[in-house]
């Protein structure tokens, strides 16, 4: 007998209704979309974590990767400052407009509009790293830190650092029809001596520094007969030589009275003096004196340029060979140099 209540099943052989051949394609159908989905499912989740895997590994890939080389990463520089560097390339460099770096920092006075300035500036070639300083020593440059006493972008790579910094330019120059790159380490230079105080500079001067100067005295005394030279701070800049132009503050006084005769100092700005026409006295203390150096030097008459026993403090601010770019200051019979 069919079931009324349910046609799609029909009673069993033992007493159950078993389920139509309909109805096991639909439920199969059922499992079949379960499954599908379920796959589905997984195989999205698989194509998630690969991404994932793929993007991080990519990421790795390019922090681990080095950056691209620039101008700097080819030069080494290396020496103090205020001394002759040394430069070499890892490969030539080129550049189409002015570039700069600071490699040193010192801890002397900021350099701001219209300061005095002091630089040595040492130059080397582009493609070779060739010294291109003219014998082999650097250039020192003086002036206002303005346009008018220095280049505009060397001026613009210097204002605002402290003296005992050390900046490194590249340029292009021009070179025929066309243009090479000229490396320049520019040395920003103390105003007064800068290296290491010595603890017992010696007899017969003892030395004050105030706000307008060193301050000279000595013993109540008869001046000693020879030359003494005592180092007061001791510098390990470039060495002095025969014949250089030596940038320099100086004060100096006369033994008897203590009279001081000229002095750098009231205005702050050094004054050049050449070795080789300095007052014999100058001439033997302060060659082969290292710049950032100062020494109080007593000055017997022959020696001097008077008759009388001189005392001088002088500050070694830089040093270049004769003809260079410091021009002698005009002298004057008080002045160190005869």
């Amino acid at each position: 007998m069919k079931n009324k209540l349910n046609p799609s099943r029909q009673p069993s052989t033992d007493g159950y209704s078993l389920p139509s051949r309909t109805a096991r394609r639909k439920s199969l159908r059922r499992r079949l979309l379960r499954y599908w989905r379920e796959a589905l499912a997984a195989v999205f989740v698989i194509v998630v974590v690969a991404t994932v895997i793929i993007v991080v590994s990519n990421r790795e890939e390019e922090s681990a990767a080095p950056e691209p080389e620039t101008w700097m990463d080819r030069i080494q520089v290396s020496g103090a400052v205020g001394r002759i560097p040394t430069l070499s390339l890892s490969g030539p460099v080129s550049v189409a407009s002015s570039k700069m770096i600071q490699l040193e920092t010192g801890t002397g006075r900021e350099i701001t509009p219209e300061s005095p300035l002091i630089i040595s500036i040492t130059s080397f070639d582009g493609q070779t790293g060739q010294l291109l300083s003219s014998g082999g020593r650097a250039r020192v440059e003086v002036g206002s830190a303005n346009a008018t006493d220095f280049d505009p972008t060397l001026l613009e790579g210097v204002v605002g650092k402290t003296e005992g910094s050390r900046v490194l330019f590249a340029r292009p120059v021009a070179e025929g029809d066309g243009t090479k790159t000229e490396l320049n380490v520019v040395d920003i230079m103390h105003s007064a001596a800068s290296g290491e105080a010595v603890e017992d500079p010696g007899k017969p001067l003892t030395v004050k520094m105030t706000d307008t100067g060193p301050s000279i005295t000595h013993p109540d005394e008869a001046p000693p007969s020879t030359l003494t030279v005592q180092t007061l701070v001791r510098g390990d800049g470039q060495q002095v030589q025969a014949g250089d132009n030596v940038l320099v503050q100086y004060v100096s006084a006369s033994w008897e009275n203590a009279v001081v005769h000229e002095s750098t100092w009231w205005t702050g700005v050094p004054q050049v003096l050449t070795i080789s026409t300095a007052m014999p006295g100058v001439r033997i203390a302060l060659l082969d004196q290292r710049v950032g150096t100062r020494v109080a030097i007593t000055i017997p008459p022959e020696l001097a340029s008077g008759d009388s026993t001189l005392t001088m403090v002088v500050d070694i601010i830089a040093t270049e060979p004769e003809g260079g770019t410091l021009t002698p200051t005009q002298e004057t019979s008080e002045e160190p140099t005869s």
